[in-house]
C-alpha cells in the first residue's frame, strides 16, 4: 500500500513538473492565457507597428480627415482595447505560423455605436458584458439566432460586387470589379460555451478559402468571445489551412485557459 502511495505522488510530481515545463502564460488584454513553451508569442503592441501606422496616417492624404481622426484615435489604444500576437512554433514539418487578433467589444461597441447610447437594448447588451454574464435564457436565444446565421454547407460569400454608378445609360450604370473577391466558408462550427473556463466563453471555428481572382489562400479560424466582466473580449486566432492541425489544440486551450 505504501508503495502505491509512493507511485501515486511520484504521478502527480510528474505531472506537475510536465506542466512547468511544457506550458507558460502569456499576458494578452483580457488576461494571461497558456500556450505550449516551444511556441513564441509577440504582441504587436510591444513593437514598432503602433509608430508605422501612425506615420503610414500621416503621410497619406487620400484619405478623408474624420477617417485619419477615427484611425488615430483607434491606435492610441492599442494594447488596451485590441491588439495582435504573432505565434510561432515548430514540428517535425518545419516552422508554424498563425495570428491571434483580441478586440475589447464593449469598448468598441461604444465607440462605433454612440448614437444607440440610450437605445434600452444596447443598455441591456452593455449592461450584460459589464456582468460578464448571459442567463441560460437569453443564452439559448442568442446562440439559437447567431447559429442560424452559420452556414451548414459549403457556402461561397462575394466580399466585392457590381459598383452602381449615376448615368443615362442603364447598361453603364454598373460598373464590375476587375477582380471578384469571395470567402468560402466551410466545416464552420456552431457558436457554442467552452466549460472549465473561468469566465463564460462561446467558441466556434471554420475553414476558410479566401480568393482573390485567381489566387487562393486556405485558412483556417478559431474564435472565441470571453465575458471577462467590464471587459469583455473576442479572440480570433487566423492561420493557414495545412497548419490547422498544429494550431487547432494550441487555439482551443488558450482562449479556454484566459484568466
Amino acid at each position: 500500500m505504501k508503495s502505491l502511495k509512493v507511485l501515486a505522488c511520484a504521478a502527480c510530481l510528474m505531472g506537475t513538473v510536465s506542466g512547468v515545463g511544457f506550458a507558460k502564460d502569456v499576458q494578452t488584454i483580457a488576461g494571461s492565457m497558456v500556450v505550449p513553451n516551444n511556441v513564441t508569442v509577440v504582441s504587436a503592441s510591444k513593437t514598432n507597428t503602433r509608430d508605422f501606422v501612425e506615420k503610414q496616417l500621416n503621410e497619406d492624404f487620400s484619405k478623408s480627415t474624420m477617417s485619419n481622426m477615427m484611425a488615430k484615435e483607434f491606435f492610441q489604444n492599442f494594447g488596451t482595447n485590441f491588439d495582435v500576437y504573432q505565434l510561432q512554433g515548430a514540428d517535425k514539418t518545419g516552422q508554424k505560423d498563425a495570428f491571434v487578433v483580441a478586440v475589447d467589444v464593449k469598448q468598441i461597441a461604444q465607440q462605433v455605436a454612440k448614437e444607440k447610447a440610450n437605445d434600452p437594448m444596447f443598455i441591456a447588451a452593455m449592461t450584460a458584458l459589464d456582468k460578464g454574464q448571459i442567463d441560460p435564457v437569453t443564452e439559448q436565444l442568442l446562440l439559437g439566432t447567431i447559429n442560424k446565421q452559420i452556414p451548414t454547407s459549403t457556402t461561397v460569400v462575394p466580399l466585392n460586387g457590381p459598383i452602381n454608378v449615376s448615368s443615362r445609360d442603364p447598361q453603364k450604370a454598373t460598373i464590375m470589379p476587375k477582380t471578384l473577391k469571395t470567402l468560402t466558408v466551410e466545416n464552420a462550427e456552431q457558436v457554442h460555451p467552452v466549460a472549465g473556463t473561468k469566465y463564460q466563453t462561446y467558441a466556434a471555428s471554420s475553414r476558410l478559402l479566401y480568393a482573390d481572382g485567381n489566387v487562393q489562400t486556405p485558412l483556417y479560424a478559431n474564435a472565441a468571445f470571453v465575458l471577462k466582466p467590464g471587459k469583455p473580449v473576442l479572440y480570433v486566432g487566423i492561420t493557414t489551412d495545412v497548419q490547422r492541425d498544429y494550431f487547432k489544440p494550441i487555439f482551443d486551450n488558450a482562449f479556454k485557459s484566459i484568466k
